[in-house]
């Protein structure tokens, strides 16, 4: 039973836990490790930057048509950013998934606050009702209304990403 206690005390002393290897860590990887590194390791940064980019190109979308009043009238445009609400919604809600992870996996500080996401929603929606209230041109629309739903939702998606922070 001696060599018991000599294997264990080395297995400790060099940090190992059971099951892992010794792996050089400076060898070249061979092409199918890279492919996998490329499509299965990065991909979720892929997605989490496409994700990004959606949702803000989506609120951009939703400003300029409400903003511009083309909201008023049923267009195609109107329509498209009506069809991509949910889509949009469990876009975020994906984004943020993704984003806790990334936290709590690599343990690294969050390079874009949501903070600004969702003071932009609250400061469309304050000029929006704004707007509304005060001169005739703007009226409540689909749009308008899609403002309010989707500026709550993201209030309450941010809220649940603050109450679970690591």
């Amino acid at each position: 039973m001696v060599w018991w206690k000599d294997n264990t005390e080395y297995i400790y002393e060099t940090g190992l836990e059971p099951g892992e290897e010794l792996v050089d860590k400076n060898k070249p990887k061979y092409f199918w490790e890279r492919v996998y590194d490329v499509f299965f390791q990065e991909t979720v940064d892929i997605l989490f930057f496409f994700l990004g980019v959606f949702t803000y190109i989506y609120l951009f979308a939703v400003a300029f048509l409400y903003l511009s009043g083309a909201s008023s009238f049923d267009t195609i445009s109107s329509k498209i950013v009506r069809a991509l609400a949910e889509p949009y919604l469990g876009a975020v809600g994906i984004y943020t998934v993704l984003k806790e992870s990334r936290k709590r996996r690599y343990a690294l500080s969050s390079r874009h606050w949501g903070e600004f996401f969702v003071l932009a929603w609250l400061v469309l929606l304050g000029v929006a009702s704004f707007l509304t209230v005060v001169f005739p041109f703007y009226t409540f629309t689909r749009t308008l209304e899609l403002i309010i739903t989707l500026t709550l939702s993201i209030g309450i998606i941010y809220l649940g990403s603050v109450v679970h922070r690591p």
